[in-house]
């Protein structure tokens, strides 16, 4: 009988483990980094919002998707600081393909989308955002990301253009 009851404790343990798992899986935050390039022009195809800032890639769990930031207001400098607010999208790529305006502007690719406002030094090109999500494409890739789940990037101005930017980004659930 003692043998019975273990043996019976043993597998609802083993039979939780799984499951606890997958759960505390899909509660992990998403954290890679991008790498971005200034393009600045308007998108050729209708796009709510019409202005492409930055676009680039970025690498979840080994795929290679896009970024693209549309501002939703005026930056603002005041002294050594400029403040923004902005739309932003991550997109599919096909393999290979490289980030450009009119991918980046094609709402039909769009699997993850948000809104952010942060800040960043003029004069040393280093900036932080903090945001939500917005959109899920419930049949895409990041369909467990959950609306509402708070993220955020820091990142800086890199080269003698000031084209290129690299930032860490994280997407966490809601609480």
């Amino acid at each position: 009988m003692k043998r019975a009851m273990i043996g019976l404790a043993l597998v609802a343990v083993l039979g939780v483990i799984p499951v606890a798992s997958v759960s505390a899986k899909a509660q992990q935050p998403l954290n890679f980094k991008m790498e971005l390039t200034l393009f600045a022009e308007d998108c050729a195809v209708p796009h709510t919002p019409p202005f492409l800032t930055w676009a680039g890639t970025v690498v979840i769990d080994g795929t290679t998707y896009g970024w693209a930031d549309f501002p939703t207001g005026p930056f603002v400098v005041e002294g050594n600081f400029g403040s923004f607010e902005e739309y932003w999208t991550i997109f599919t790529l096909d393999e290979d393909e490289a980030v450009t305006p009119a991918n980046a502007c094609d709402v039909s690719r769009v699997v993850l989308a948000g809104t952010n406002d942060g800040w960043g030094s003029v004069t040393a090109g280093t900036g932080f955002a903090d945001g939500e999500v917005t959109f899920v494409d419930d049949e895409g890739a990041l369909a467990e990301v959950a609306l509402g789940s708070r993220m955020f990037w820091r990142g800086k101005v890199i080269g003698d253009t000031g084209t290129e930017f690299r930032a860490t980004l994280h997407i966490l659930r809601p609480k």
